[in-house]
C-alpha cells in the first residue's frame, strides 16, 4: 500500500491508479491541495476565519522510468506512460474508494438542462423515471417547486456568492433558473438530480435524456436588451507629421467607445478627434480602399475527457470540500468554491477546499472558468455523502464553453503606388454566451490583434463581446486571435490582388519591425522576424511554383490554390504572476511543483526537464495543479497594492494556458533550480572541497551529472545532496514571479552569509533539509515594472506564417489541405518533439477550424442537446496532410523560448482561406468553407 502523507490514507494499488509504481509510474495527478489559508490574492466576501495549517509537502507521484533523455531532454513525455497504459489520470477515472479517508459509497447527479431560452421555467415533469425505478434521493432547483413529490433543496435559502462567471447578459448571477423565470442561455441548469448509486442514475438518464418535456416550458419571456459585457475595447493608434503620437489603451470605459464622460478622460476625446481624422484618411480618394465584413463560427473546444468530477463535503469538523476535477483554473476553481459558501448566512460550513486536480483532457480554454465545478460543489454539500457527476459527449456539448464566433467589420486604406498600408479601421463583435466568460477580454485580445504583424500608423479598432442565449463561450483556442486573424489576413490577401501584387511580397513591406509600436502604443523591444518569414516563404517551392503546378492540375480536373498568412500572436495576458517550487531529497532525487496544469501541451515534461541548468539533471518527479502549498510565499495581491510592501504583488496566480509554459512557467523553475543551486547544492560542494563557498562563484559546470570546477574532484548530485541533508542546508526553493513588460527583480538575502542574491523574482520561500516549514525570505530594493508596461497589455510575440496548398474535388467540390508549410519563431527550443507535437495540433485545429467545424450558437445548436460527434466534424488523420506537413522553427539565438499554442493555430486558417480564394478566384469572408459555399459560387 502506498500512503499518502497528508492523510495517510491508502491508494489501492491497480492499473488505472493515479499513483503508480515501478513502471506504472505516473507524474502528478490527484494531488490533495488544502487551502492551508485563505490564498493571497483571494480575498473572499464575508470570509470564515482561516483553516489549520496542514503538511506542506504532499506526496509527488514519480516519473515514468526511463523518460528522461539526458540533462534538459526527454526521451518521451513524462506522463506519457500513464497514458497509454490507461492509468487514473482524469477525474473521470475516480470513485469515492480511491480517495483516501473518503466513504467508500457515491452518490450519482444527474443535470437538467434548459433548451429554450425564450419561455419561462414551468417545473419538470419526472414521471418517466417512477416507471424506471429510479426515484432520485434529492432534487436540487434554484427555488422549491410546489407540489413536488420527492426530496428536494433550494439554493435560494443558501445565500450563495456566485463567481463573475455566473453572470449573464443583465447582470445577473445564476447557478440553476429559478422558477418562472427565462433561462439565460441555451444549455443553463435548471436543477439537480442526485441518484442512490450508479445503476439508478444510469436508469434515470435513460428514462430523461432526449425526452422533450422534462424540462417543463411556461409562457414566453420578452428578451431584455443586451448590451455588450463591460468593459469593451477601445484602441486608436495615430501618427502623422506634425502630430505627436499618439496611442490609446481603453479598458474599462463606457460601452460606446466615443462617450465623452468615458473614465479614460481626456484620452477619449481626444481619441475621438483623431479617428475622424483617421476615417478622412479611410476615404481619401487618392488610395485604395477596400473592406467588409469577416466572420467566423463557434467552435467547441474538443476535450479527449468530457467534464466529470467527484466531490465531498465533510462535515467532521468545521467543512473540508474535497473536489476531483480536470480543470485548468486551480486557483480559481478553489478560491471560486470556499467563496461560493462565504455568504453572509450561508448555512453550509466550509472553511477547507481540498482540490484533487487531474489532467483535463485537451481543449485549451475549455475548462477555463467552467460552470461545471460551482454545480459540482453545490451538490456536494447538499447530499450525504461523496457525489460523482460524468458527463457523457452529448451533455459535453449542450454545456461545455465554446470558442466566441465573430463578425468583423473592417476598411483599409492602401497608397496604390507604394502599396503602404495608410489606415485602418475594425468593428469587431465577438458573440458571447448567455454568461460572461472572460468574454471581454477574448475580445480585448482580438482587438490588440487587429493589426496583425502590420505597422499601421492611422488605425481604430473596437471590440466587444456581444451575450446571447448561446452556450456559454469563452477562452478557448486562440483566445481572440484566430477570429482577427482570418479577418486581417483575408483582406490583405484581398488588398494584393487589387493590386495585382505578390500577397507575400505586399505582407513584407508591411510588416512590423524592432522598434515599431503596436496598436496599444507598446514597443517592439524584441527583434520582429515577420519579414524574414515572408522571404522564406516567398523563396519555397510550394509558393514559388504554386502557378505552375495549378495550370497542371487544371489539366486533371482538380482546382489547386496556394495561400499565406502572417500573424503576430501575444502570448501570456500582460501581467502574468507564475510560480514554482524545486525540492532536493537526500539521494539527489529532485521534484519539481506548480500550480499549473498540463493540457495535453507537455507542460509536465518541460518543467521537468527545467532543472537541469542549475541541478545537472532532470527533476525525477513533478506535481502540477497544486494551489495550496504556495501560500507559503506569503504574498498578498491585494488590488491597489504598492510594489514598496515587500509582500505585495500584482497578480499571484492565473488559469494555466497553453503558451504560458515556455516563458513563463520554465522561467520560475529555472530560478527556483538556481536558488536551490546556490543555497543547498553549492554550499554542499564547498564543504565537501574545503573551498570557500566565494571561490566558486561562477567557476562551476554540470558534466554528465556531475558538478565539476578546475582542479577539483568531480561530484556526483547524490553526493552533493546528502552532504546538504546533512549539513541541514537548503533542500527546497519556492519562487513567485511577475512578469509586465519585463520580470520584477529583487535581492534576497539568502542563507551562506553572502551578498544578496539580485533575481528576476517577486517572492522567496526556503525549506531546509529535514524540515517541513518553510520560511519567506523578504525581498529588498524591489526592481518594479515600468508603470506603462501595465497600459501597453500584450508586450511578448511568437511571429509566425504558413503557406497552404488546398485541392478542390471536381464532384464535391470539397476543399482538402494537401501540403503545409509553417514557419515559427519559437525562441530558444526547449524540447523539440513538444514543439512539433503543439504546432501539428495548431494546425489540424487550423483546418478544422477554415474547413469543417461549425456549431450554431443559438437555436438548432448544441444547447438542444442532440449534438455529439456525427454532426459536428473536427478534423481526422485523413483531413491533415500528415506527409507534406513541416514545421520550421526560426533559429534563433534567444536566451528564452516563446508560447507558441496560438501562434501555430493563428495563420492556419486565413492561409487556407486564401489558398481556396486563388484556386476558385472567389473570396470567402466566412468560416467554415464548405464544399457547399463552394458550389454556390462556382454555379
Amino acid at each position: 500500500m502506498s500512503q499518502n502523507p497528508r492523510t495517510n490514507g491508502p491508494f489501492q494499488l491497480t492499473r488505472r491508479r493515479v499513483i503508480g509504481a515501478g513502471a506504472g509510474a505516473v507524474t502528478l495527478l490527484v494531488h490533495e491541495l488544502a487551502l492551508a489559508r485563505k490564498p493571497p490574492g483571494f480575498r473572499l466576501p464575508g470570509a470564515r476565519p482561516e483553516p489549520v495549517d496542514t503538511p506542506t509537502q504532499p506526496h509527488a507521484p514519480p516519473g515514468a522510468p526511463d523518460w528522461s533523455g539526458g540533462p534538459g531532454r526527454a526521451r518521451f513525455r513524462i506522463d506519457g506512460l500513464a497514458k497509454v497504459t490507461g492509468q487514473k489520470i482524469y477525474a473521470r477515472d475516480f470513485r469515492a474508494a480511491d480517495m483516501p479517508g473518503w466513504p467508500r459509497a457515491e452518490r450519482m447527479a444527474l443535470i437538467l438542462r434548459a433548451t429554450r431560452p425564450g419561455l419561462a421555467f414551468a417545473g419538470l415533469d419526472l414521471a418517466r423515471l417512477e416507471a424506471a425505478g429510479a426515484v432520485p434521493m434529492l432534487t436540487i432547483t434554484q427555488a422549491p417547486l410546489p407540489g413536488y413529490p420527492w426530496p428536494q433543496r433550494d439554493l435560494a435559502s443558501l445565500n450563495l456568492a456566485l463567481p463573475f462567471s455566473m453572470a449573464g447578459a443583465n447582470g445577473i448571477k445564476q447557478l440553476l433558473v429559478p422558477l418562472g423565470t427565462a433561462p439565460q442561455f441555451y444549455g443553463q441548469a435548471v436543477a439537480v438530480l442526485v441518484f442512490a448509486d450508479a445503476n439508478a442514475w444510469r436508469r434515470a438518464k435513460r428514462a430523461l435524456q432526449f425526452e422533450p418535456g422534462v424540462v417543463k416550458a411556461g409562457d414566453a419571456v420578452a428578451p431584455e436588451p443586451a448590451t455588450p459585457y463591460s468593459p469593451t475595447t477601445s484602441l486608436t493608434r495615430y501618427e502623422a507629421p506634425g502630430v505627436a503620437p499618439f496611442s490609446q489603451v481603453q479598458v474599462g470605459c463606457e460601452s460606446d467607445p466615443h462617450a465623452p464622460d468615458s473614465p479614460s478622460e481626456p484620452y477619449n476625446s481626444t481619441a475621438k478627434a483623431l479617428r475622424e481624422r483617421i476615417d478622412a484618411r479611410l476615404a481619401d480618394p487618392a488610395l485604395l480602399r477596400l473592406g467588409g465584413t469577416y466572420a467566423t463560427q463557434v467552435l467547441d473546444p474538443m476535450f479527449m475527457e468530457p467534464e466529470a468530477g467527484l466531490a465531498w463535503l465533510d462535515r467532521r469538523g468545521e467543512g473540508t470540500l474535497g473536489l476531483v476535477l480536470g480543470t485548468q483554473a486551480t486557483n480559481g476553481d478553489a478560491g471560486d468554491s470556499l467563496a461560493m459558501f462565504g455568504g453572509n448566512g450561508c448555512p453550509i460550513q466550509v472553511r477547507t477546499v481540498a482540490l484533487h486536480s487531474c489532467y483535463p483532457g485537451g481543449g485549451f480554454g475549455g475548462r477555463d472558468v467552467s460552470t461545471f465545478p460551482p454545480l459540482l460543489a453545490v451538490t456536494a454539500a447538499l447530499a450525504d455523502g461523496p457525489v460523482r457527476i460524468a458527463q457523457d459527449r452529448y451533455e459535453q456539448f449542450q454545456s461545455g464553453l465554446k470558442q466566441l464566433g465573430s463578425a468583423i467589420t473592417q476598411q483599409i486604406a492602401v497608397d496604390p503606388k507604394t502599396g503602404r498600408f495608410e489606415a485602418f479601421s475594425s468593428h469587431q463583435t465577438l458573440a458571447a454566451g448567455g454568461q460572461n466568460n472572460y468574454s471581454q477580454f477574448v475580445a480585448m485580445l482580438a482587438g490588440y490583434c487587429g493589426l496583425s504583424g502590420y505597422d499601421i500608423r492611422q488605425a481604430w479598432v473596437d471590440a466587444a463581446a456581444q451575450p446571447s442565449t448561446g452556450v456559454v463561450a469563452g477562452s478557448m483556442r486562440g483566445f481572440g486571435g484566430p477570429q482577427a486573424s482570418f479577418a486581417v489576413e483575408t483582406l490583405v490577401d484581398e488588398v494584393a490582388v487589387a493590386l495585382k501584387r505578390d500577397p507575400i511580397e505586399l505582407r513584407e513591406a508591411n510588416a512590423l519591425r524592432e522598434g515599431d509600436r503596436t496598436i496599444t502604443g507598446a514597443p517592439l523591444a524584441q527583434a520582429m522576424r515577420l519579414r524574414e518569414i515572408c522571404r522564406l516563404a516567398r523563396a519555397h517551392p510550394l509558393w514559388r511554383d504554386r502557378e505552375a503546378v495549378k495550370a497542371r492540375k487544371a489539366r486533371e480536373g482538380v482546382r489547386y490554390g496556394v495561400g499565406f498568412a502572417l500573424a503576430n500572436q501575444a502570448y501570456g495576458t500582460g501581467t502574468d504572476g507564475v510560480m514554482a517550487e524545486v525540492s532536493m531529497d537526500a539521494a539527489g532525487r529532485l521534484a519539481v511543483r506548480t500550480n499549473c496544469v498540463d493540457m495535453g501541451n507537455g507542460s509536465a515534461t518541460t518543467l521537468a526537464i527545467s532543472t537541469a541548468g542549475w541541478l545537472g539533471r532532470n527533476a525525477h518527479d513533478i506535481v502540477m495543479g497544486d494551489v495550496g502549498s504556495f501560500n507559503a510565499l506569503d504574498l498578498d495581491a491585494t488590488p491597489g497594492g504598492s510594489w514598496s510592501d515587500p509582500r505585495w504583488t500584482a497578480s499571484f496566480s492565473m488559469s494555466s494556458s497553453a503558451c504560458l509554459t515556455a516563458f513563463h512557467q520554465v522561467h520560475v523553475t529555472e530560478q527556483a533550480a538556481r536558488v536551490l543551486f546556490e543555497t543547498g547544492v553549492l554550499p554542499a560542494a564547498a564543504a565537501l572541497w574545503g573551498v570557500p563557498v566565494a571561490q566558486l562563484s561562477g567557476r562551476t559546470r554540470w558534466d554528465a551529472g556531475r558538478l565539476v570546477a578546475p582542479g577539483l574532484t568531480p561530484l556526483p548530485l547524490p553526493a552533493l545532496a546528502a552532504r546538504a541533508h546533512e549539513a541541514g542546508l537548503v533542500a527546497g526553493a519556492m519562487v513567485h514571479g511577475l512578469y509586465q513588460g519585463a520580470w520584477v527583480s529583487a535581492s534576497y538575502a539568502v542563507p551562506g552569509g553572502g551578498a544578496p542574491l539580485l533575481l528576476p523574482i517577486d517572492g522567496l520561500s526556503l525549506r531546509t533539509a529535514g524540515r517541513t516549514a518553510w520560511a519567506p525570505v523578504t525581498r529588498q530594493d524591489v526592481i518594479p515594472p515600468d508603470p506603462a508596461a501595465k497600459l501597453y497589455g500584450r508586450s511578448l510575440y511568437a511571429p509566425s506564417g504558413a503557406v497552404i496548398a488546398v485541392e478542390i474535388a471536381p464532384r464535391s467540390l470539397e476543399p482538402r489541405v494537401v501540403a503545409v508549410e509553417l514557419w515559427v519563431d519559437a525562441g530558444r527550443v526547449l524540447q523539440p518533439d513538444l514543439l512539433m507535437g503543439q504546432a501539428q495540433g495548431g494546425i489540424a485545429m487550423g483546418i478544422g477550424y477554415a474547413l469543417l467545424e461549425k456549431l450554431p450558437l443559438e437555436a438548432g445548436g448544441a444547447g438542444g442537446g442532440r449534438w455529439n460527434l456525427d454532426r459536428y466534424h473536427v478534423a481526422l488523420s485523413a483531413d491533415v496532410p500528415l506527409g507534406r506537413m513541416n514545421i520550421t522553427p526560426l533559429p534563433s539565438e534567444e536566451p528564452t523560448a516563446k508560447g507558441i499554442a496560438e501562434a501555430v493555430l493563428c495563420p492556419i486558417a486565413p492561409a487556407i482561406g486564401n489558398a481556396v480564394a486563388h484556386a476558385t478566384g472567389k473570396r470567402f469572408r466566412a468560416l467554415p468553407i464548405t464544399g457547399e459555399d463552394v458550389r454556390g459560387v462556382l454555379a
